[in-house]
């Protein structure tokens, strides 16, 4: 590599590149501080404006991928029109590609170099591009996956939960030669992805197109059955994994709750996900912050709500939800109140008429980095609503485990091998594990379960 003028342009040999990065980190801008913060070059205007010199990994955008994706790599393929080949390379690290090109929460472009200079480069699209060719060229991708596809080892492992970190685990696990078979509750594949996230967000042929893929090369789906302890004792899988997610929501815990007209997060979003209907009317007000709070008011307004209200106890700054979802929703006329948190369900004769709520402020972080919301005395105030929906997270149901497998927060708890306390050949990944995650997080660990028993099962065979 050469350097060109003032600018300190590098010049790189793509086809002699293989980005080891080594170039980088010998880079003199590495140890001679006014080459690396002298504002004048690109540079030394990237050193200054972003964290890159403290980066264990570079580029920043692999570093911040839980799924350690090659971006830098597919997005030159992309650039290059080589279709295809970024398709392949996308596909390398990640089993649901077309899930991501949609909901990832795409903390590369958050990393991304570019965006200190101007715009981060739109990752999460050009992946999303990448995707739609492999739905024109799904056979042939196909053909090319089963060629990389390990050979047939014998071995069988059960999975139960085909949210995405079921899936991811199938996909790890078939590609290595594992014979798998997935259950689910649901009639159809996905999980949270079908369950909990909305159409308008997600459309359903994407989930099906990456979830077809999976069942392309091998992995057997069993739908509309729910496993308990006897079934994960007693089965002809050679492991098994717990993949079985957080579909129950935390409860508001104050006094009405229990109203007519109060509705539960994921049991509404689950219905009229279903092709179910849900009428509402007059004003809905929604509680929480998150993702799931956002998706809940959004698809209110599509069921008739004239008026949707969300509170939220902490700022905008703090609201966990995505930035580009919070925005497409206050586009739509859904009203956000910050800093407001509620004390009770008020009704009439057996109906809704709104909420008591307080007013809050915020006091020091916790251990998550969170401003804690403090209640404001004497701020009291009512907000009138004709429905309630409690949006403020979701915990897992394990009570079929032994109580010696589930830690403090409600959790499955695993050893450090991966495997489910007291369930030898048993493992666990995603929510029900890590409690809620985003998507990419979930795949992330669906992967890593996958290794595990990989490494379980091969040791077994010595």
């Amino acid at each position: 590599m050469a350097v060109e003028g003032r600018i300190y342009k590098p010049i790189v040999n793509r086809d002699l590149c293989q980005r080891c990065s080594v170039c980088v980190r010998e880079c003199p801008a590495e140890y001679l501080s006014d080459l690396r913060h002298d504002e004048n070059t690109v540079r030394g205007y990237v050193y200054t404006h972003t964290d890159l010199a403290a980066r264990e990994i570079v580029p920043p955008c692999v570093g911040s991928c839980p799924l350690g994706q090659q971006v830098r790599d597919y997005v030159q393929l992309l650039a290059a029109g080589k279709v295809k080949e970024a398709l392949l390379v996308i596909r390398q690290d990640n089993p649901l590609p077309g899930v991501c090109g949609y909901v990832c929460h795409h903390p590369c472009e958050q990393a991304c170099a570019r965006g200190s200079w101007d715009d981060p480069v739109s990752i999460r699209e050009l992946k999303r591009y990448a995707v739609y060719y492999e739905i024109d060229h799904r056979k042939e991708i196909v053909a090319v996956l089963k060629e990389y596809m390990k050979p047939v080892r014998g071995k069988k492992v059960g999975i139960v939960g085909a949210g995405p970190a079921g899936c991811a685990c199938a996909y790890e696990l078939a590609m290595q030669g594992y014979t798998v078979s997935v259950m689910d509750a649901l009639d159809k594949p996905g999980g949270m992805l079908v369950g909990a996230i909305p159409p308008f967000r997600l459309p359903r042929h994407i989930i099906n197109h990456d979830v077809d893929i999976i069942r392309s090369l091998g992995v057997k789906f069993i739908s509309s059955i729910r496993i308990g302890e006897d079934e994960i004792r007693k089965n002809d899988f050679d492991a098994f994994v717990l993949a079985t997610g957080t579909w129950k929501d935390k409860t508001l815990d104050v006094e009405g709750e229990d109203t007519p007209g109060c509705i539960k997060c994921l049991d509404f979003l689950n219905t009229v996900n279903a092709g179910g209907s849900i009428k509402l009317s007059g004003t809905v007000v929604v509680i929480g912050g998150g993702n799931a709070a956002i998706d809940t008011a959004r698809t209110a307004l599509r069921m008739g709500s004239k008026q949707v209200i969300v509170l939220y106890r902490r700022s905008s700054q703090e609201m966990p939800a995505s930035r580009d979802e919070v925005k497409a929703a206050l586009k739509e006329g859904v009203q956000i109140q910050y800093l407001v948190a509620p004390k009770g369900i008020v009704s009439k004769d057996g109906k809704i008429k709104g909420v008591e709520c307080i007013r809050m402020e915020l006091g020091e972080p916790d251990e998550k980095g969170r401003k804690i919301p403090i209640s404001i005395p004497g701020s009291d105030f009512f907000q009138a609503g004709d429905y309630v929906i409690a949006a403020i997270g979701q915990r897992s149901d394990i009570s079929f485990l032994r109580a010696g497998s589930i830690s403090e927060r409600g959790t499955i708890y695993c050893g450090k091998d991966g495997q489910v306390k007291e369930y030898e050949g048993v493992f666990a990944a995603g929510d029900a594990v890590t409690g809620p995650s985003t998507v990419v997080e979930a795949i992330a660990s669906g992967k890593a379960t996958a290794r595990s028993v990989i490494r379980h099962l091969e040791e077994t065979e010595l």
